[in-house]
């Protein structure tokens, strides 16, 4: 007897293991619970996630699950959108929004837009600007108000920090035409104003203390450099449905250590016709 119910706790214990590694390492099952991606996936859905590894995991035009960034004392959250720009992809900026891959996209956070201020606020909103790290690119000023650039990304940035009393207004004004390259692991990446704008915080996150950005200029160990090489792969994620999405325009470049895989099929879900079909 006794024997009979060790053997069973061991088969349990084991099946539990290989259990907990198939979902950590292998397939993990998720709950839908935004609309990001309405077109296809539907809040209430569940989904099998492949968390597999390979050429084609995450792929192109795929639906991805992905870790945000993680806030102090709270896990990453996930977020759900489509893989649209691979390492290596060279993405061009103008002004209907980005073209990857032969595609056009909504704009991304580097896209500059004009903004106005009063000049009495100049200063609370110089030293908002400071503990973000945003730069103040001018474009003038008058008597009463001055203008000045952010990007898509920094404006996020912005608006979410900045006090009623500090109130800016958008100008209409001409966008700027950009070009840069999703970074590829190994791969020898040239550093410009753009790409160092847009790959800012992979800079930092993989080279740590030893890069610095200074006057719009990238430092390694103290020396300047216009080259340099990522230890990861990055991408790019864009939601079907933007209204509704937080994805690569408001957090920029995805390494692949954040992303979980593509979502795979559906599992439960009203409609049973979707039900165990791959989602494309």
């Amino acid at each position: 007897m006794t024997r009979r119910l060790i053997r069973y706790l061991t088969g349990l214990v084991i099946a539990a293991l290989i259990a907990l590694g198939l979902h950590l390492f292998c397939i993990g099952s998720y709950s839908i619970s935004t609309r990001s991606m309405s077109d296809v996936l539907q809040e209430g859905d569940r989904v099998f996630v492949n968390k597999i590894r390979s050429a084609s995991n995450p792929g192109r035009g795929r639906i991805v699950l992905f870790k945000g960034h993680r806030t102090q004392g709270c896990q990453a959250p996930l977020f759900l959108s489509r893989c649209v720009g691979m390492p290596g992809d060279t993405v061009i900026i103008d002004e209907e929004g980005c073209r990857i891959a032969g595609r056009l996209y909504p704009k991304l956070p580097t896209t500059e837009n004009m903004f106005r201020i009063r000049r009495d606020i100049k200063e609370p909103l110089m030293e908002l600007m400071r503990g973000l790290n945003i730069p103040y690119r001018s474009a003038g000023e008058d008597s009463l108000s001055l203008t000045f650039r952010l990007t898509s990304r920094e404006e996020v940035l912005l608006r979410d920090k900045l006090p009623r009393l500090l109130q800016i207004e958008w100008l209409p004004g001409e966008r700027r035409r950009h070009r840069f390259v999703i970074p590829a692991k190994d791969s020898l990446y040239r550093i410009d104003s753009t790409s160092l704008l847009i790959c800012r915080e992979a800079i930092l996150t993989e080279y740590g203390n030893r890069a610095s950005i200074r006057d719009g200029k990238l430092y390694v160990d103290g020396r300047h450099t216009r080259y340099l090489f990522f230890r990861k792969n990055y991408y790019w994620m864009l939601s079907d449905n933007e209204d509704e999405a937080v994805d690569s325009r408001h957090f920029g470049l995805i390494p692949e250590t954040r992303i979980e895989g593509n979502v795979w099929f559906r599992w439960y879900g009203n409609d049973r016709k979707k039900l165990f079909k791959r989602i494309e």
